[in-house]
Formats: C-alpha cells, structure tokens, sequence
C-alpha cells in the first residue's frame, strides 16, 4: 500500500518524553486521522439526518401556504359562519315566538321558522362532523355546539309547552318539540303560562348568547387562524428547509477537502456521491417552497380581508342579539329592564347626529318612545301597538330588516373579496420532502461507505 503524507509510520505517536496516562493521551488519539474520519463521519451523519428530518417535517407548514389549502380554510370558515347565522336567526325567531298568544297565526309561522334554522345548523353540524374526522380540534369545537344547541332546544321546547300547542298544520306537519306529557302541557291562567314561558325563553337566548354563540364564534376563529398561523409557523420551517441542506454540503465539501490533502489521495466516490445527493436535496426543497414569496406577499391582504369579515360577522350577530332583547323586553319577562339593558350595551341605535351613514345600525326612536314603556303604559291598545311595531311588518321590524339586509349584503362582499384573494394566492407546489429523505438516506449511505474505506486503510 502506498504510503500517505502526514500519517507515516509512527506519525501519530509522540516523539519526547512519555506523558502519563490521561487527557494529554486523549488528545493525541484524537489527534489521529483514523479518529479524525469517525469524527468527521459522525458530524455529517447528524447533518444528513437533520436534513431529513426537516425535509419531512416542514411538509404541512410549506403546502398550507397555497391556494387549494386556503380555499380549504375559507370553505371551512364559511360553514361556521353558516352555523353562526343559523344559530342566531333561530334565536330571533323563537323569542318572537312569546311576543304573541297561542292562538295568533303569526305564532305559528314564527315557531316554523325557529324549527327551520335549527334543523339546517344540525344539518350543517352533521356535514361538517363528516368532514372533520381527520381534525380532532374542529370535530371537539363542532361537537361542543352540537351538545349545547340539544340544551337549548330542550329549553325552548319547555317553553312552547308552558306558552300553548301548536297544530301540526300550523306547523307544516313537523314537530319542533317532542310531544308533550300531561305534565309538561300549559297549566294555569293564561297571563301566569306567559310569564313562565317568556322565563323559560330568557334563559333559552341567554344560553345562546353566552355559549352557543361564542362556541360558533370560536369555531370562526380557529378555521380563519389556522390558515394565518400558517404563514408564521411556516418561517422557521423555510429558513431550516435551505439552512440545513447548505451546511450538510459544506460540511461535506469540507471534509471531502481536508480527506484529500490528508491522504494524497483523489477525490473520494462516496462523499461525492453524498454532495451530489445533498445538492438534489437542496433543490427538491427549494422547488417545494418555490410558490411562498408570492404567497408571503399576498397573506398581509388576506388577513385584512378576514379580520373585516369576522368584524361584520359579529355586528350582525349582535343585531340579531338585540333584536331578540326587544322582543323578550316587551313580552311577559320578569326583568323588562334587564332585557333593555342587554340591548343598549349592544351599541345598535342610530347616533343623533349620524344621519343615514352608517346603514347597519337601526332608529331606535319607535322602540324609546313606543316599544320599551308598552309594558309600563298597562293597556292592550298600546302593548299591541308595541308588539306590531316590532315585528317583521312594523317601523321597528323593518329597521332590522333593514340592518340585517346591509350586514349581510356586506359580509356577502367580504366573502367575495376572501374568495378572490384566494384565488390569487399561487398553487402550492408539491412537497418533495418524502423523496428529499430518500434521497438524504442515500447520500448517508455514500458517507459512510467512503469514510469507511479511508478508515480501513489506516487499521
């Protein structure tokens, strides 16, 4: 064998006087080019396989950053927002329910509309529950709702018994409560029924409100954060996803160098094969973060757009809120005041001086002067008067129509906007981190059998 330069015959022993056992005999084995290859054969293992490791991990942050997974997002966004809507329509409905006795045929209308917006968000439920297997946190959030719209309808059911039946024809043949028992139905004098059912009501929108809807709400929330939580968990993976790959090729660049002056020798195979196969690494995980510069442009925007539409999304949660407040305020609750209350902190009036600019607030003139004092005023003419105000058909109704005809006309457009904006996000790529690991599995491979070699020629 030819000899090497640098590593002759007893060129690794100490020359002068014998040292005594210990660190300073360590040093000198370290100081060995047989040792030295282990060494440096260790070191690029570890960066090859932190290179793997990151070309597989950083798959999920790298593929959430395109177009088809932010439409994913946005479509699961538009499904809580469906829920959130119907949630809240039904509670409007059903406390207009109380406003008006058993036999009115508005009743029957208003319970048939409360029974349709629930069976559509327990339709919605049930969608979205199929298509959330694979997401434990969502399938909790909307398995959470589900369980507390069953408590709120078990309310709002005990409250219909206490008001008075409904025919199934007034009803269109369905039943939105499970058939009463002797001691379920209405007992009593009609205006002692009216008091416990407007009761039974209160504690029904008050659920609503304070979890049912927040529930939803959070629902939102987590759909729209995962997409942008996406963009900032995606930062780190994509500075290690070209970090890495780099040291791991100077590294074996490095060693290759140092190898061939240490032994005189040509370049050796299997550490070139390992950079070769490090620089394909670097380039598969370059190709799967190509589409981010431009995604990372058009995130900033998108989160605007969102945080708009989940703006307007509450102002008409809290109209449709408020307009509930107003129909249990003036029906036969026990705490009128506390209704008011609810609704002014709900901030839905007109300012004096605002004019007609701001569409989305309602003329709370009819409700101050008409509505709120009815129950104080004790006379059928002026509670009637009260409860026609307020309904669909009334100054007072036709103002939150009005509202809620703006918010959603707006929240249409904000959808539109989302919806286009994610349109013009780029496709993201496909990841090639699955192939990058093989590929890193084989350069490891080349290291090792290249070092080895070298090694055996000093043993």
């Amino acid at each position: 064998m030819a000899s090497h330069t640098g590593d002759q015959t007893g060129a690794d022993r100490s020359a002068g006087p014998a040292r005594p056992a210990g660190s300073g005999r360590l040093r000198d084995v370290l100081r060995t080019t047989p040792a030295l290859i282990v060494l440096s054969g260790a070191v690029l293992l570890a960066a090859l396989a932190a290179t793997a490791v990151v070309a597989v991990q950083s798959r999920p942050s790298a593929t959430t950053l395109g177009e088809r997974s932010a439409a994913t997002a946005v479509g699961t966004s538009t499904t809580a927002r469906e829920i959130y809507q119907g949630l809240a329509d039904a509670d409007v409905a059903a406390s207009a329910v109380f406003l008006l006795p058993p036999t009115e045929d508005r009743r029957a209308s208003l319970v048939a509309a409360y029974d349709a917006s629930v069976h559509e968000v327990e339709r919605t439920l049930t969608d979205s529950m199929g298509n959330a297997v694979g997401d434990p946190a969502r399938l909790t959030r909307l398995a959470t709702i589900a369980a507390r719209l069953k408590v709120y309808r078990d309310v709002v059911c005990a409250a219909l018994r206490v008001a008075g039946p409904l025919s199934a024809t007034a009803t269109g043949n369905r039943r939105p409560c499970p058939p009463a028992t002797t001691e379920q139905a209405g007992t009593g004098s009609p205006a002692a029924r009216a008091v416990l059912a407007s009761a039974y009501a209160r504690q029904a929108s008050h659920y609503m409100s304070t979890e049912l809807l927040t529930a939803a709400q959070g629902l939102w929330n987590y759909d729209t954060r995962l997409l942008l939580d996406a963009r900032a968990d995606a930062r780190p993976w994509l500075a290690a996803s070209i970090l890495v790959p780099l040291a791991a090729l100077a590294a074996l660049v490095a060693v290759q160098v140092w190898l061939r002056r240490r032994t005189r020798r040509r370049l050796n195979a299997g550490l070139l094969l390992a950079s070769v196969g490090t620089a394909a690494v670097l380039a598969m995980l370059v190709s799967s973060w190509w589409h981010w510069p431009d995604a990372d442009r058009g995130f900033p925007e998108l989160e605007r757009a969102i945080d708009a539409q989940s703006a307007t999304q509450q102002r008409l949660g809290a109209l449709l809120a408020g307009r509930a407040d107003v129909y249990l305020g003036l029906g036969a609750s026990v705490d009128p005041a506390g209704h008011k209350a609810d609704f002014d902190s709900r901030d839905l009036c007109l300012a004096p001086a605002a004019g007609r600019e701001t569409p989305d607030r309602i003329d709370c003139t009819d409700l101050e002067e008409d509505v709120w004092p009815a129950r104080q005023i004790k006379t059928p003419d002026a509670f009637r008067a009260a409860v026609d105000t307020v309904l669909a058909e009334g100054s007072a109704g036709r103002a939150f129509v009005a509202a809620e005809g703006h918010l959603l006309t707006e929240l249409t457009t904000r959808n539109e906007e989302v919806s286009r904006m994610v349109d013009d996000l780029p496709e993201a790529r496909r990841h090639l981190g699955g192939a990058a690991a093989w590929v890193t599995l084989l350069a490891a491979a080349g290291v090792v059998a290249g070092l080895r070699q070298r090694h055996r020629e000093y043993q």
